[in-house]
């Protein structure tokens, strides 16, 4: 690169090539986050016509420690106050995943690749990269806030609230899209980066919840999630928190830049540790773990502090909020003698489920960006065969989960009340559903493999939007079954006589939809580019 050449040369032409790539994926995201809240809105009113049902709607869920964990306190009674409730986290969270996966796919991934630096050789500044993803993922954040706005005014809500509604939900995201920059920058692999910045997603959604859940109000000063629900839309409109955010996307960006000039392309900050000088690995296994162990591992810690936050945020909530709305929801959900800290962890552990299929599927992925890498094709060209190779990877997106969530489920017992064995075993009833995630994910890499990242992760995305609108049956019958989510049982409640069923019919389809995907594999041709 030449001395002249400034360092955002060509950021234009690489939006332009983010867009052509993207020309699925983004419309389908923005379309669908921007028609969510009017969705919300509509059914709000339809369920709770006036404002005493509201007022008894929101009573009891302020008497729910899960509601508290996963979306915190109700501000306003209003419609527009329980659409910014329901959505202000669940939309931050969606977004923040989605910018995240967008971030690093158009950052450290071409570098992976190889593409980035044969970008480098023509006349594209340093910067151009990053500021080309950052601008195609802010943008799109703040597209989708905005577009949401028209529909919530012809709903009869107010202007200015449904605007600051739109802006904290695009907010949240570019939050998350400032983190994957960094973490973009600090290691040489897309997927531990990834991993590390769905790691710190999670911590600070966990933060948030025990804000809420345990009194420490403060706390919720200290994460986007907490900034975004703190702009109260609705309930007094805070707009000088939005400034909060975004000089945390700024500094966040501002670092990601200076972080870039001190790393080569292609590499991490954090250096790779060499292997040994003499010896070989022991196969395509031994390989294979020392791809996924740093990102297994940096997982497993995160995962722990969550299940860990999770047993602080349930102590004392059994004699805290015993209250008969908290006693007819528990009659609703699995029977009168469930204690609150039950239905606060089956909240909570559906939603951190999907989060460790989010972790599988970086593993499952593994193998998919190692052949468009070009790296599959070197070692195939030994003695280890095809469907070998393809199981070293998969073994690792089938014992990842495993082990995640019995970190969090240990973590969430032993800190809790000593309830290791039944906490631990309620949480291992969402393996099928993971292994289901994993499923579509091999099947998608043997039948479609240059679309099997963007597929699988926009399916783990549509089941958290499923799952979303069942709460106000938006989505019912065959749509809702889609979920995999749906079909485990709450077990801490006691909610199947036959809890073995649902969960053997999950692992069935988890086996049937991998098998499919190894079988293309091996019949297809292998495709080192993306």
């Amino acid at each position: 690169m030449t001395g002249t050449t400034g360092t955002m040369t060509g950021t234009g032409t690489l939006i332009r090539l983010i867009l052509r790539r993207d020309r699925v994926l983004l419309p389908v995201w923005i379309a669908i986050t921007a028609l969510l809240p009017a969705s919300i809105a509509s059914a709000t009113t339809d369920l709770y016509a006036d404002q005493a049902a509201r007022d008894s709607f929101a009573a009891a869920s302020a008497s729910n420690p899960a509601q508290l964990a996963m979306r915190g306190p109700i501000y306003d009674t209003s419609v527009g106050g329980l659409t910014a409730w329901t959505l202000g986290s669940s939309l931050a969270l969606i977004g923040g995943l989605i910018s995240i996966l967008l971030m690093i796919r158009h950052t450290r991934v071409e570098e992976e690749t190889g593409r980035r630096e044969l970008l480098a050789s023509g006349v594209i500044g340093r910067h151009a990269p990053l500021a080309a993803a950052l601008a195609v993922v802010l943008a799109a954040n703040l597209l989708h806030g905005l577009l949401s706005v028209p529909a919530l005014v012809a709903g009869g809500l107010p202007t200015g609230s449904s605007l600051l509604f739109g802006l904290s939900t695009a907010a949240g995201g570019w939050a998350f899209a400032a983190v994957a920059a960094v973490t973009g920058q600090l290691t040489a692999s897309s997927g531990t980066a990834r991993g590390i910045a769905i790691a710190i997603g999670g911590l600070l959604f966990a933060l948030r919840s025990l804000a809420d859940t345990g009194g420490i109000g403060w706390l919720a000063w200290l994460t986007p999630f907490g900034w975004v629900r703190l702009t109260r839309p609705y309930a007094g409109d805070q707009w000088w928190v939005l400034g909060l955010i975004a000089v945390f996307a700024a500094a966040l960006a501002a670092v990601a830049f200076t972080l870039s000039t001190r790393r080569d392309v292609a590499g991490g900050l954090i250096s790779v540790r060499l292997g040994p000088a003499e010896g070989t690995l022991p196969g395509a296994f031994g390989l294979s773990a020392r791809l996924h162990r740093g990102t297994l591992a940096g997982f497993a810690v995160g995962f722990g502090a969550l299940g860990a936050l999770l047993g602080v945020a349930a102590r004392g909530l059994n004699a805290q909020l015993d209250t008969p709305q908290f006693r007819e929801l528990a009659a609703t959900l699995g029977g009168a003698e469930a204690r609150l800290s039950d239905v606060f962890f089956t909240f909570v552990m559906y939603v951190l489920s999907q989060l460790v299929a989010g972790a599988a599927l970086v593993s499952a992925l593994r193998a998919r960006a190692e052949e468009s890498a070009g790296r599959a094709e070197l070692l195939l060209s030994t003695p280890v065969g095809r469907l070998r190779w393809a199981l070293s990877h998969l073994v690792f997106a089938v014992v990842s989960p495993v082990l995640l969530l019995t970190v969090l489920g240990a973590a969430a017992g032993l800190t809790f009340d000593g309830d290791l064995a039944r906490v631990t075993g309620a949480t291992l009833a969402y393996l099928p559903a993971v292994w289901t995630v994993v499923g579509i994910a091999t099947l998608l890499s043997g039948l479609l493999p240059r679309l099997a990242a963007a597929v699988s992760w926009t399916a783990l995305g549509l089941f958290l939007v499923v799952d979303l609108l069942a709460e106000f049956k938006l989505a019912t019958g065959i749509i809702l079954d889609l979920s995999p989510f749906v079909h485990v049982p709450a077990t801490l409640l006691g909610s199947a006589s036959s809890p073995a069923a649902p969960l053997l019919g999950l692992t069935v389809v988890a086996i049937t939809l991998t098998a499919a995907g190894l079988a293309f594999l091996r019949r297809r041709d292998l495709m080192p580019t993306a």
